[in-house]
């Protein structure tokens, strides 16, 4: 990774506007609580996916969010003319003060800010819940409201790997150990394997671009924990994801505060809840978990943001859940009007129950570092301001490359996809999802899709996909006009539920073979056919590839809610009910 430009406030790379503006083993986790605490346990799928396409999907952090009730400082927005006054001192002063372990509540009411809140330790900020507490940035201020973590994080002591990291060892041996402590939270990555990486036509060797989220020409990483150190052999607390070999020079680097700089320990424990943020601009977005670990977002509304909305950046075992993401600034491609953002080879975080609507892209991975779970979210209306009826992106593991090794289980979103801006992304399972391969247009929207229709997607370049168990379509959608698979010439009628390897910058393409020859289909229920397919004849289906079961905050709905040889294919997932509660 490269030391991000400073620019009155974060130039998030990848937004050209703002460059200058063995038997197969499925991992399934235990705890059925709402935090989703995991443990693994194996169980045979192997006519399902094939063991070198899983991994140990066990995200987040261990025993869910923690409880946290001792307060440090009261903060009450009358202090501060309930949003006339800049409250960002004062809050910041709060949370410098507060010991590990406690809390800074925020009183309901309106706060001003006017540069980013920082959480560089175990603490949490919290307040009175979103619809009481609200913390406003003017908008135009090229700032981020909240970050936890280090706010400008580096790389320093990049070290070579001395043999091959093997996927699903925790073994590393390192040309020369840089002083390593247990604990301590490093990153592992390595040059371009073009058997793995496809760089899009906009990313030719040399150019910029190979340097947004990662270090530069590294678009393979993880960031993992060190759980104990013998001479040059580091043992580490979770798995590698995918092999890191000799053969493309694979380093360990540790974080800074400054390039090449000493080792800053990396923030653990720090978490936001329990409000409203709104307005940052000028491409920083509005919320930031950024180099932390065994940090949390819950229960924040963010609205009105350039930028990401929420960015899980070069961080481990973290958790987003109970959130609502929406109505950015900047409905337009180019970086401004993301809703989820996961990069700089950020791992082993678990992102759940959430809310994204109105976005131009309602998530994005950009070099992504595998074991993520993005599960149960429901996902709606990505659209761009000069071409409303052009259908977006919806869940997806893509927009920058090399994201490896994700799981997407349980949402709902208009459609899948994978697209092909900046390159590929390789070993995604999507598992028990509904992909309805239509927007809602929820009002005040106001758009009816007329290109690019489907159910599920990907474009030119993505490699090893298993899509299993979802179900495609609605049965109330009418389906005149639909087919199956979209056929070669790609046209908008008929539309297809699958579109397999299609390029937007070349119609003319035919399906990449890259995708179509190493796409798995499986179990999945579309309302074109009215049937479940199968390639290797019908299979038992998992509850959950993560969880053992029923999360608690589906309450008393079915669960699993997607069930594509039941009687219902589709019950209730409780995000979508949270969202049509807010907008009737």
């Amino acid at each position: 990774m490269i030391t991000v430009t400073l620019f009155a406030g974060r130039i998030r790379p990848g937004r050209p506007e703002v460059r200058f503006r063995s038997l197969a083993i499925l991992a399934l986790a235990a705890a059925a609580t709402a935090c989703s605490t995991n443990t693994q346990a194996p169980v045979d799928t192997s006519a399902l996916i094939p063991a070198d396409r899983l991994t140990a999907w066990n995200p987040g952090i261990p025993g869910g969010v923690p409880a946290r009730n001792t307060i440090c400082a009261n903060v009450n927005a009358s202090s501060y003319g309930n949003g006339t006054v800049d409250a960002t001192s004062g809050i910041q002063a709060a949370l410098d003060a507060c010991p590990v372990g406690q809390v800074v509540q925020l009183s309901a009411g309106d706060f001003k800010i006017t540069s980013t809140l920082q959480i560089t330790k175990g603490i949490v900020l919290r307040g009175m819940g979103p619809t009481q507490t609200k913390l406003k940035m003017p908008v135009g201020t090229s700032a981020n409201l909240i970050t936890v973590g280090t706010q400008w994080f580096k790389f320093t002591q990049s070290t070579n790997l001395a043999s091959d990291a093997v996927k699903g060892s925790k073994t590393a041996v390192l040309a020369s150990n840089p002083g390593l402590t247990q604990g301590e939270i490093v990153a592992v990555d390595q040059i371009t394997n073009p058997a793995i990486t496809e760089w899009s036509s906009k990313s030719p060797p040399g150019d910029v671009s190979r340097t947004w989220f990662t270090r530069p020409n590294r678009p393979v990483g993880q960031v993992m924990e060190v759980q104990s150190v013998s001479g040059t052999t580091v043992t580490f607390t979770t798995p590698f994801h995918i092999d890191f070999q000799t053969a493309f020079t694979p380093q360990l680097s540790r974080f800074s505060d400054t390039s090449n700089g000493p080792v800053v320990p990396v923030v653990k424990h720090g978490g936001v809840e329990d409000l409203y943020v709104y307005g940052g601009s000028g491409g920083q977005g509005n919320v930031w978990l950024e180099n932390a670990a065994y940090s949390w977002i819950k229960n924040v509304e963010s609205d009105f943001q350039d930028g990401p909305s929420i960015a899980i950046d070069a961080s481990f075992r973290c958790i987003v859940r109970d959130s609502y993401v929406h109505s950015t600034q900047t409905p337009s491609p180019g970086g401004g009007g993301y809703g989820f953002s996961f990069s700089f080879y950020s791992a082993d975080n678990l992102m759940e129950n959430n809310i994204s609507w109105n976005m131009n892209k309602v998530m994005v991975m950009r070099a992504s570092g595998g074991g993520n779970v993005i599960a149960y979210n429901y996902m709606e209306d990505g659209w761009i301001n000069y071409s409303t009826g052009w259908v977006e992106t919806g869940i997806n593991a893509s927009h920058m490359t090399c994201p490896h090794y994700e799981l997407f289980e349980g949402n709902q979103s208009f459609n899948f996809d994978g697209d092909n801006t900046w390159g590929n992304a390789v070993y995604i399972t999507v598992f028990r999802n509904h992909f309805t391969g239509r927007r809602r247009s929820v009002a005040p929207l106001s758009f009816t899709d007329t290109g690019n229709l489907r159910a599920i997607g990907l474009m030119e370049g993505h490699k090893w996909y298993s899509f299993v168990g979802n179900v495609l379509g609605m049965s109330s959608q009418g389906l005149v006009g639909f087919v199956l698979d979209a056929p070669f010439p790609w046209t908008d009628n008929p539309i297809g539920m699958w579109k397999l390897g299609y390029n937007p910058e070349n119609w003319p393409a035919p399906p990449d073979p890259n995708v179509t020859s190493t796409v798995i289909r499986e179990g999945n229920f579309d309302y074109v056919t009215g049937t479940v397919r199968w390639v290797n004849g019908p299979q038992g289906l998992p509850p959950s590839l993560y969880l053992s079961s029923k999360p608690a905050f589906f309450g008393s709905n079915p669960w699993p809610w997607v069930d594509p040889t039941g009687t219902v294919k589709v019950a209730t997932l409780p995000a979508r009910a949270r969202f049509d509660a807010l907008h009737p």
